[in-house]
């Protein structure tokens, strides 16, 4: 067997313009909705920052919304590495979306930490930090994941 018919299937040079216009409607359509769930991740992370600056600044009761929301801001990181899977996205992406739901796990652990642990506790929020960074690296990527030919 020749290599012109092993490669036949296969785009050359890794153009995302010609993998683009291999994939199915479904794949497709699962990378636009990859790329939209990750922004509005990253937008509910920012909520998520201005709820727990209304507790800290102006009323304490506010983090019954800053805890209400954080249940709300789990589903997404899972809903991106399923989705990370059916749009069939490199390994790499994948990996990085399967990191998201790690940070989240870890500024869950640190939330609930007791209070003799308070140098632990007070990695929530740069973990927020590092979770804004990661999702905004994350979209940046899909970007040329949904540009038309």
């Amino acid at each position: 067997m020749s290599n012109l018919s092993l490669n036949q299937g296969k785009s050359k040079g890794g153009d995302p313009k010609a993998e683009l216009s291999n994939l199915s409607p479904l794949v497709a359509g699962m990378r636009l909705t990859y790329k939209v769930v990750v922004w509005l991740f990253a937008i509910g992370i920012m909520l998520q920052v201005f709820l727990a600056g209304l507790a800290l600044f102006w009323n304490p009761g506010q983090w019954s919304s800053h805890i209400g929301f954080s249940r709300v801001l789990i589903i997404f990181p899972i809903l991106i590495l399923i989705l990370s899977f059916i749009a069939r996205l490199p390994v790499s992406l994948r990996l990085h979306s399967a990191g998201l739901i790690a940070v989240v796990v870890l500024i869950a652990v640190c939330a609930n930490l007791p209070s003799g642990m308070g140098y632990l506790s007070a990695l929530h929020p740069v973990l927020a930090i590092i979770l804004i960074g990661q999702t905004m690296n994350i979209a940046r990527k899909t970007q040329s994941l949904t540009k038309a030919n």
